[in-house]
């Protein structure tokens, strides 16, 4: 087993998933369009890459990542490019009445088949051919998309990241009018008795869709989408991880530090501990004689809550920009820097008493950390689910707020 930081693993590599992935199959088999609910860094993106890497018999799986996008256009050029680039696919894509723009588009991209091409450039270039006509580039592959996978096999739409483009529409002048386009066509598309255990939608994303969308009374287009929610290890599993990852590595910690480690982190996030594990390992030198109290004490303090730890950790100030307008940001921060302070976090009426945001701006934006994985609700109480997070975050996002 590696080690495998800041990127999606999959395969030997994936620990501790396995009844995750046994859940999301039997729902896909029923014919539910799934929409996975996730906190930061528990493993989306690799349970996802693992339904294409590993798909149940009978399926196609195909994996679209929309993070990048900026339109609706954008969005479609990705799915029609992540099919037409399979051979077996493109047969039936190329059949489609598109706009004659659209076949061109498809024709010259692909007009010498024995040359490989790039996702990317078949959707730039469909991104251009589509333009403001994506809504009947939309419907036609609705009418048609029934028929592209063989008889007898099913097919998976993975759409990563969805909730960033959606919030990033949502920013512009025509934001909320396009949204609802793309959400009541996709709605369409799940509702659509001739897809019935044909076709299938997972969609996913670091931030959660719901409440990006709640703001502008948009969440009913998505009341039909399952909810399957992938959360943090419990201990036990991340026990196990520690001391597996150790053995490969030659770096088997005891009992006592694996325990230390884990309380420290208070939320066994995966890469939260790949991370822990990679840096203590670098600071003892690959020697495990050489991992004591102090030594991990030290690697959490100075390396992981400390500025080195910000190319790692930064993220989760970068995507509350991303999901919360300027009102509820400041009411976040606010949350935040007062939960911070200490390991049981804060009193909701003391934050409701300073900050300068009103109740709704304040509700809204402690839903929003809840369900994005920041904070939990302890009673009275808001608190950081993570210890690490928290004293990243008093370290170095809240002027050093002493507890």
């Amino acid at each position: 087993m590696q080690n495998i930081t800041g990127q999606a693993v999959i395969g030997e590599d994936l620990y501790g998933r396995e009844s995750e992935l046994e859940l999301l199959w039997e729902k896909l088999e029923q014919g539910e369009h799934v929409l996975m609910l996730a906190p930061r860094r528990v493993g989306k993106t690799s349970l996802m890459l693992e339904l294409r890497r590993e798909p149940r018999e009978n399926w196609d799986v195909f994996y679209v990542d929309v993070e990048g996008a900026e339109d609706s256009a954008d969005c479609l050029a990705a799915i029609v490019a992540a099919l037409a680039v399979n051979p077996e696919y493109r047969r039936g894509i190329e059949k489609i009445p598109f706009a004659k723009t659209v076949v061109d588009t498809l024709k010259s991209t692909f007009s010498f088949s024995e040359v490989s091409v790039s996702i990317e450039k078949v959707r730039i270039e469909l991104k251009r051919a589509i333009g403001r006509d994506w809504k009947r580039t939309a419907d036609q592959l609705l009418e048609r998309l029934e028929s592209l996978p063989d008889p007898g096999r099913s097919l998976l739409i993975i759409l990563d990241e969805f909730p960033i483009l959606v919030s990033r529409m949502l920013k512009t002048l025509e934001g909320k009018h396009d949204v609802e386009l793309l959400l009541s066509g996709f709605r369409r598309w799940r509702q659509s008795p001739q897809m019935r255990g044909k076709v299938c939608t997972l969609i996913g994303g670091s931030i959660g869709l719901e409440g990006v969308l709640r703001r502008f009374a948009l969440s009913g287009l998505i009341n039909d989408l399952a909810p399957f929610q992938l959360d943090s290890w419990d201990r036990d599993v991340a026990v196990k991880f520690l001391e597996e990852l150790g053995d490969s590595y030659g770096f088997r910690m005891d009992e006592r530090s694996v325990s230390q480690i884990l309380d420290l982190l208070s939320d066994p996030v995966p890469y939260h501990l790949q991370l822990f594990f990679s840096t203590l390992r670098q600071s003892c030198n690959g020697d495990p004689s050489r991992v004591s109290e102090s030594a991990i004490e030290r690697c959490f303090t100075e390396r992981l809550t400390g500025p080195g730890g910000t190319p790692h950790l930064d993220h989760y100030a970068a995507r509350l920009e991303i999901m919360l307008d300027a009102d509820e940001q400041e009411a976040a921060h606010d949350i935040l820097n007062h939960a911070c302070r200490r390991r049981d976090g804060a009193r909701i009426s003391d934050i409701e008493k300073l900050t300068r945001q009103g109740e709704s701006e304040l509700l809204s934006a402690l839903r929003n950390l809840e369900s994005d994985g920041y904070v939990r609700r302890d009673g009275s109480h808001v608190c950081f689910r993570s210890n690490l997070l928290r004293e990243w975050w008093r370290k170095n996002r809240s002027g050093g707020m002493e507890p």
